[in-house]
């Protein structure tokens, strides 16, 4: 089983993965895909201005972040990459007075910097004139290896080049993406059964977000798993306190 830290880490990677890729196919299909933030409409509003081809290469890059962060093996990359896009995003919200969409990006912004701080030995040899040793090895670093990283790229892909063209298929190769980001942590050892169900609940709240335009009660059942989840993930957290705690006594009494 994993600390906490580490297996919070994981679910901020798929998290944050599913927003922006979402977001960016969701721009790609001008709104036929589902996600959680926005604006669709972002290539015709951008487009009056002559800048129909930034908003493209904006959502191709959302995309590319957010399939680099469900592979896990490149989260670290998806990760860095995603910094300057979310200050951007943040500055663009603050500059255009939206109503609540900054505190929203604002949170975005912590998750990503959250990661990048669980990270911070790979980054050392940025601080230092000096030989740095090698990073000592996360919990997680085992989730980086394998095919199945490389699948999601392939995978996120043909997603992307569907996207303009044929939105049932954007659709079906949108959801194989989500289904190859949960089987790295469903097929992996180093989870237990209990994060193993987290994970598994996340996975299909992104399957129902992406099945909204054709499934009413999509919405309802969205909000109603993120509450099982948080309640089960409260329960994880307490679990893993309780043993904890129990681990010192138990210590104490074999010596």
């Amino acid at each position: 089983m994993l600390k906490n830290k580490d297996f919070l880490v994981l679910l901020i990677r798929l998290f944050l993965g599913y927003v922006f890729f979402s977001a960016g196919i969701c721009k790609l299909t001008h709104g036929n895909f589902g996600q959680l933030i926005g604006p669709p409409w972002l290539e015709q509003s951008l487009a009056k201005y002559g800048l129909g081809l930034f908003a493209q290469v904006v959502a191709c890059c959302q995309v590319l972040c957010g399939a680099l962060l469900f592979t896990q093996r490149f989260s670290t990359l998806g990760a860095v990459m995603l910094v300057p896009m979310n200050v951007s995003i943040l500055a663009v919200t603050v500059s255009q007075n939206w109503t609540g969409t900054p505190y929203v990006n604002t949170v975005f912004l912590l998750l990503n910097l959250l990661l990048l701080g669980y990270e911070y030995q790979r980054f050392r040899f940025l601080f230092s004139a000096e030989a740095v040793a090698p990073a000592i090895p996360s919990r997680v670093e085992p989730l980086r290896i394998g095919r199945l990283p490389w699948a999601i790229l392939g995978a996120a892909l043909v997603t992307m080049v569907l996207a303009p063209f044929q939105y049932q298929l954007t659709n079906i190769s949108g959801l194989i993406t989500f289904g190859l980001a949960g089987a790295i942590l469903l097929t992996s050892a180093l989870l237990s059964r209990l994060e193993k169900v987290l994970v598994a609940q996340a996975i299909v709240n992104m399957f129902l977000m992406t099945l909204g335009f054709v499934f009413p009660f999509a919405p309802m059942l969205v909000a109603a798993n993120c509450g099982v989840i948080l309640l089960v993930l409260l329960f994880y957290i307490w679990r893993n306190g309780r043993k904890k705690e129990r681990t010192p006594q138990l210590t104490s009494a074999a010596a």
